[in-house]
């Protein structure tokens, strides 16, 4: 539903509600019993109105109409045996000695929404930093997995 059609449809509810609890007025000040039974009819119509909207608006899974463009990540390393990784880094060894050994602990990755950006840096002696996760490596010296 667009912004416009979002706007109309509370000012239209704003107008009847406002016309609909001045209706209710004049009748109690009319005649104070059929608009004590006319106002309690309206308070359960509502409520069930209410309650419909509220499951269907819970229901409801809103579905991007398209999706947002990303922007290129900036991606930088700097020191000795420094690693940076724009994405995940999954299933490594890294390290002097380190083994990835056997099949990997984790099942099939799952899907992670697609940031709009994500600047990675690793800066320092053997930094480690990457923009998505980092599963099932071996890390450091002598590591294994």
């Amino acid at each position: 539903m667009s912004a416009r059609v979002r706007r109309i449809c509370a000012w239209s509810v704003g107008i009847v509600s406002s016309l609909v609890i001045i209706a209710l007025i004049i009748t109690a000040v009319l005649d104070l019993q059929v608009g004590d039974s006319t106002s309690s009819v309206i308070a359960g119509v509502a409520a069930v109105i209410g309650l419909a909207v509220s499951v269907i608006t819970l229901i409801r899974t809103s579905v991007p109409v398209e999706p947002p463009t990303a922007t290129p990540a900036q991606v930088h390393s700097r020191g000795r045996g420094a690693i940076a990784a724009g994405g995940s880094i999954r299933g490594n060894a890294i390290g002097k000695n380190a083994k990835a050994t056997g099949a990997s602990s984790s099942s099939t990755p799952a899907a992670s929404p697609t940031p709009l950006r994500t600047d990675v840096s690793a800066e320092g002696l053997r930094a480690l930093s990457a923009g998505g996760d980092i599963v099932d490596n071996a890390i450091g010296d002598g590591s294994e997995r």
